[in-house]
């Protein structure tokens, strides 16, 4: 179901592309027919990870932003300022955070200080239409996928703009999930804390936080 294709294309961006915050989410959304732009923080570390993933268009981070549909696939530090650096590029554009916030030495959960990374986004004023998303297999890499065990289709989108959470969710239906409105943004609080148990499992799973990367 994961590799299902749509039958209409949406053209999405992912700001973004390590192997460990964006590679899944980017797999997955190549695999299901999006037209992709990869993001990175230089070209040269997005047509890296175009490279691996087959078929996507890379960008360096002055480039403009052209679609309406945006994802952040980053550590949470970075998030804020990646949101600085395109200030008003992100005015009216849909902004999906599926950004579990950990802190990379403990592995302890980190709790922001407006309650979720996806409130931190709205509170910081840059104008843009936030949705909170959270589906396992957006994080971790390629080998962490293949070798779950247990397969989900369920995807969970919270959010205060209905129609921009309505466009969030027709694209993970489109793409072959089932999405699950869980409601206001206040949800994304929860959605953080499952992020950081799937984490959690993954590093049990594979024998440390590295491993997982």
């Amino acid at each position: 179901m994961v590799g299902k294709r749509v039958n209409k294309a949406m053209n999405l961006s992912i700001i973004g592309a390590s192997d460990m915050f964006a590679r899944g989410l980017a797999t997955w959304a190549v695999a299901a027919g999006h037209n992709v732009t990869i993001v990175g923080f230089n070209r040269e570390q997005a047509e890296e990870l175009v490279r691996k993933i087959g078929s996507a268009r890379a960008v360096g981070p002055g480039d403009p932003l052209p679609d309406n549909v945006i994802f952040l696939a980053m550590p949470f530090n970075c998030v804020l300022d990646a949101g600085n650096f395109y200030g008003k590029r992100l005015s009216g554009k849909i902004v999906v955070d599926v950004t579990t916030p950990i802190d990379l030495n403990t592995f302890e959960q980190i709790h922001p200080e407006a309650g979720s990374v996806a409130e931190e986004i709205v509170k910081a004023g840059f104008g843009a239409r936030v949705v909170k998303a959270f589906y396992p297999k957006f994080a971790g890499n390629l080998v962490w996928q293949q070798k779950s065990a247990q397969e989900t289709s369920d995807a969970f989108v919270a959010g205060d703009d209905a129609e921009a959470k309505s466009v969030v969710m027709q694209l993970f239906e489109q793409s072959g999930l089932r999405p699950i409105d869980v409601g206001r943004m206040s949800r994304a609080r929860e959605l953080e804390a499952m992020g950081h148990l799937q984490a959690a499992r993954r590093r049990a799973l594979e024998g440390g936080f590295a491993a997982a990367r």
